[in-house]
């Protein structure tokens, strides 16, 4: 049934099936796209918005980024209509349960749903950071918990800029209320603080002077638990020259401390609660606003700003259709060990042949494999960070990998570690030789020699494919819960392993333990977005910890060797 929103005007050829509530932008319906059938959200932004040439100026810039953002981690959108009678944004419709609601109708998360929260809304920021686009509206009301548990930010660039703390005042960093324009420090800053709610219950400050709250009132990091509070205390920083540099720095210290603090499989046990909490959420009457919350109403469905491309590229790429979050209740255990099997993936027809058990767990790791295989060869190359901790020397890494079929992969990279390689070098390594920024010349050297050669191998063989998919083949348990995996594999079938090898030789040495457990996160297309592989002897006092993250996939440059 189609209905007027906004001055008597519609987008033309979307056919409106219900409204879906509003918000400060503007009212969102669910349509249908006459042509394609295909299910969309369509936000009709305000008369104001409609009027302010300085918002539209700004917004049009940013939607032509919007529109080549892709990230599962972000509401996709389509497109940004604009006629004489009204302007429209036309977005990704994903049947899910804003966090606001959550928080209204559940209370505090827990620890470790609140840290996915927090870790799904990184990624997302990162994703859009990377584009040069600020969110500047990061708050409750526009997080979408989905129906995997997923954390996905909607509604970027949609606040004019100088109202962003008070169109969000429990969420604006102090900067903001003096009058400096969102960044990437103010998205992080209200990052945190929708972290400290998810744990506390509240925002970390309420009442009547917010200005002089968020610029002088002491951070409560005594709030949450003590292994959280450090991130607490670097995302509220007042200062945003002490908070994390980027959203993939905070991303890191995020899963050091959740990995220190509940194991491996924190952030698939935290999606399962997660996708636990919406659920019973959505189930439950909406509660009536409070009037001492300042975050803004809940939209159920959430929406992105739409990019300028036009309606045939989008309706090209249209979403399959709507997610319910019901039925992904089943698979709220994830990965606790509680004797629930989750479904196993696919297996190989029968034959007269005698097929290999699975390991404990039952997913086959064979065709997950072969599609991990198939979708980096086609992405060729991505972004990534990479961390070594505990026992026996650390080591970090950051830039990007470049995928060499029947090869080696490529990095070019800044490299860190211990002794003698603390000082961050730019490096990189193609094929056997690594090559080594020093003052405006290259020094070359074979991969695996002393100091930063041999860091930089130890990079590679942690942050490569092939030890992602060299875990997955090599394991005795694996389980799954949505796109999480998580098991265990012996090190001395990893230390025989081409390519590894020497990694997980020398975790064995050096931590005396003889198995590994790891936990791999994919997106949608099978491309890896995390993984974790911890390995601790049986006293526990000696651990060693690998984390690497992954992120624009397709969209990196190849790496070369260096002139």
């Amino acid at each position: 049934m189609a209905f007027t929103v906004v001055d008597g005007w519609t987008v033309p050829g979307f056919t409106h099936e219900r409204d879906l509530g509003g918000g400060a932008s503007g009212r969102v319906v669910l349509a249908v796209d006459d042509q394609t059938s295909t299910k969309v959200a369509i936000k009709y932004l305000v008369g104001a918005l409609r009027a302010d040439e300085a918002f539209l100026a700004r917004f049009r810039a940013a939607a032509r980024s919007l529109s080549q953002l892709e990230d599962p981690n972000v509401v996709d959108f389509y497109d940004f209509v604009e006629t004489p009678d009204g302007a429209a944004i036309v977005m990704e419709s994903v049947a899910g349960v804003g966090l606001r609601r959550v928080l209204a109708v559940q209370g505090p998360t827990g620890p470790l749903a609140a840290l996915s929260m927090l870790g799904g809304t990184l990624l997302g920021l990162a994703a859009a950071h990377g584009r040069d686009i600020v969110h500047g509206a990061v708050r409750p009301s526009n997080v979408l918990v989905d129906a995997e548990g997923n954390a996905r930010l909607a509604d970027f660039a949609t606040a004019p800029a100088g109202t962003e703390a008070q169109s969000g005042p429990a969420y604006a960093a102090p900067e903001l209320w003096d009058g400096a324009p969102a960044s990437v420090s103010t998205d992080l800053y209200a990052a945190t603080a929708i972290f400290f709610e998810c744990l506390t219950g509240r925002p970390p400050f309420t009442g009547r002077n917010m200005a002089k709250l968020h610029r002088e009132s002491p951070i409560p990091a005594e709030a949450v638990p003590g292994p959280l509070r450090a991130l607490i205390t670097q995302g509220l920083a007042k200062d945003p020259d002490e908070r994390p540099k980027s959203a993939a720095d905070f991303l890191g210290a995020v899963e050091d401390a959740a990995v220190s603090a509940y194991g491996p499989s924190w952030e698939a046990q935290g999606r399962g609660r997660l996708t636990e909490l919406s659920a019973q959420a959505a189930a439950r009457p909406e509660p009536k606003p409070k009037p001492a919350r300042t975050s803004g109403r809940n939209v159920i469905v959430a929406a992105t700003p739409a990019g300028g491309g036009s309606r045939g590229r989008w309706m090209a790429i249209a979403v399959a259709g709507l997610v319910v979050v019901g039925a992904a209740v089943g698979g709220a255990a994830l990965l606790q060990d509680d004797g629930q099997k989750q479904p196993p993936d696919p297996t190989p027809a029968q034959s007269s042949t005698p097929q290999s058990a699975l390991p404990n767990g039952g997913v086959d790791p064979t065709p997950l494999v072969a599609r991990i295989d198939q979708a980096t060869a086609r992405a060729a190359g991505a972004k990534f960070s990479f961390s070594r901790k505990g026992c026996c020397g650390t080591a970090t890494a950051r830039g990007s990998l470049g995928v060499v079929q029947g090869g080696l992969p490529s990095f070019s990279m800044t490299v860190s570690g211990s002794g003698a390689t603390r000082k961050a070098a730019q490096t990189v390594l193609v094929r056997d030789v690594v090559y080594l920024r020093a003052g405006k010349r290259w020094r070359h050297s074979p991969a695996g020699g002393r100091g930063y050669p041999m860091l930089a191998e130890q990079v590679r063989q942690g942050s490569s494919v092939s030890n992602l998919t060299t875990l997955l083949r090599s394991a005795t348990t694996l389980r799954k819960a949505g796109t999480v995996y998580q098991g265990e594999a012996p090190l001395s079938a990893l230390a025989q392993a081409p390519g590894v090898g020497l990694l997980y030789t020398e975790m064995a040495r050096t931590t005396g333990t003889d198995k590994i457990s790891f936990a791999v996160r994919l997106d949608r297309g099978n491309l890896p977005v995390k993984l974790w592989v911890r390995a601790q002897d049986a006293t526990k006092k000696r651990t060693q910890v690998l984390t690497a993250s992954y992120s624009g996939w397709g969209r990196t440059a190849p790496v070369k060797t260096p002139r």
